[in-house]
């Protein structure tokens, strides 16, 4: 404080401050510039340990118990193609396979009971055709169609989407068929 009173009175009886009140006015700053950046690193580790990191250590607990049930396939489906009314029969109730279509292909996504098997957070797309759901990033039942759909009328930006979802279930889940409109 009696650095700023100095540098004030320096500053009004000559109009500039003298060397040795600047000097003190730097050495001021500088510390006061170490002491907040240290401050701020601690806090930034701090959080990193306590939200990051301790999280990350959770996560590692619960991926091997995770592994194992993503592993499991449930009994083999053999390739063919479905009809939407067919495909409603791989909806994983009551021990049944569990399968979704996206973009006219059928993934056997047993391995993801979880999600889409019954009580899982996507149970609506099981047995189903989930292109337009997905397309839209919508879980509501109106975007849900029951018979054939081809999808015609997705925007660029919702067919863009729905090859996201294709990358993803291609990476993650067996595909088991084609979905096509009818067997006639």
């Amino acid at each position: 404080c009696d650095i700023y009173k100095q540098a004030v009175v320096s500053t009004q009886s000559t109009g500039r401050m003298s060397g040795p009140v600047i000097e003190a006015l730097v050495e001021t700053d500088t510390s006061a510039y170490i002491i907040t950046t240290l401050a701020l690193l601690g806090g930034i580790l701090a959080f990193y340990y306590f939200y990051i990191y301790d999280t990350h250590e959770e996560e590692e607990e619960q991926q091997p118990q995770q592994q194992e049930e993503e592993e499991d396939e449930g009994e083999p489906i053999e390739p063919r193609d479905f009809t939407p009314k067919e495909l409603r029969e791989f909806n994983g109730v009551d021990g049944r396979p569990l399968c979704v279509a996206v973009n006219f292909n059928v993934y056997n996504v047993a391995k993801g009971r979880s999600f889409y098997g019954p009580g899982g957070p996507y149970e609506i797309l099981a047995g189903r055709d989930g292109s337009r759901m997905l397309a839209l990033m919508s879980l509501d039942k109106a975007d849900l169609k029951d018979d054939w759909d081809d999808l015609s009328d997705l925007t660029p930006f919702q067919r863009d989407s729905l090859n996201d979802w294709v990358i993803k279930f291609e990476s993650r889940y067996t595909k088991v068929g084609k979905l096509i409109q009818s067997r006639e």
